[in-house]
């Protein structure tokens, strides 16, 4: 990671360390809440086929991993083309916006407990890192019902993802305390994100399939309510004075591909936004979590 990439998860860390100021906690755990993470919709703003429209379908990896729990790491698979919910021939011709059926290709998340300041502080509950990795591909495969890619990045990116996530943090033998839990974190992110960064571009550039990826969007979600969401944001806010993107959680890195963006900020009911401009295509992709 170079200079600027640093310096944007140094800022992120101080300013969250500085703001915390208040102790929170729920006698007994925080309780469990369920997620799901569901590709919502792609505005196709420029189209990568010379035909009358693209076909633009998501591809996700999910993944969870509790802080200092050895064995807790879990990932998870989908696939529009798994689900039999692939769009028909043309669907999605220059200004349109294409919403995905229910169900398309799901991450459930399951149940995950949201912690605060003060359950971290009293060790109610190991903290737990959350993510998805969302491909955003236009299908151009010639066998209808093949799902090379698909099984191409489930092969290749399912165990090496989950490895690593059980080196990083499952086992870190560092024990978290309050005041430096934000840096823990941070610095587990971005050893993570340089890795799984070098190991998506090793996949794309071995692709062999005619389907193509558009963009990638990487999400880190941080199980947290109360006071520590509040720090998160504000962390988040007060970094983007500085690291433009920051505030609403897209963590600048240089030499990133221009079609990988990441976004790390607090799991709550919320839809986030990516770009994904390039001399092949232009495309909007909305990815939700309920």
């Amino acid at each position: 990671m170079k200079r600027s990439g640093r310096r944007a998860s140094v800022l992120l860390a101080s300013s969250l360390a500085v703001a915390l100021i208040a102790v929170a906690c729920t006698p007994g755990g925080p309780p469990l809440a369920g997620f799901t993470v569901s590709p919502k919709s792609v505005s196709v703003h420029h189209q990568e086929d010379w035909d009358a429209g693209d076909e633009p379908y998501v591809i996700q990896l999910g993944f969870r991993s509790k802080l200092g729990v050895k064995n807790s790491t879990s990932t998870s698979f989908s696939s529009q083309c798994y689900s039999g919910k692939l769009p028909a021939a043309d669907a999605a011709p220059n200004g349109t916006t294409l919403e995905f059926p229910s169900g398309a290709a799901d991450i459930n998340l399951g149940e995950v407990q949201p912690l605060d300041v003060g359950d971290l502080a009293l060790s109610t509950a190991p903290f737990e890192i959350i993510g998805t990795l969302s491909f955003v591909m236009e299908r151009d495969g010639v066998f209808p019902e093949g799902c090379a890619v698909s099984d191409l990045l489930n092969s290749a990116l399912s165990g090496t993802v989950r490895d690593a996530l059980e080196l990083l943090i499952a086992r870190s033998d560092t024990p978290p305390s309050t005041e430096d839990l934000i840096n823990l974190i941070v610095s587990h992110i971005t050893d993570f994100l340089q890795a799984a960064a070098g190991l998506i571009g090793a996949v794309i550039e071995g692709l062999g399939d005619p389907d193509d990826i558009v963009g990638i969007a990487a999400q880190i979600y941080l199980p947290t309510t109360g006071a520590l969401t509040d720090l998160i944001k504000a962390g988040l806010s007060i970094g983007g004075l500085f690291a433009p993107g920051l505030d609403q959680g897209f963590i600048p890195i240089d030499g990133l591909p221009q079609n990988l963006a990441i976004k790390v900020g607090p799991l709550e009911r919320t839809r986030s936004y990516y770009r994904f401009t390039s001399d092949a295509a232009d495309y909007t992709f909305v990815n939700e979590i309920r």
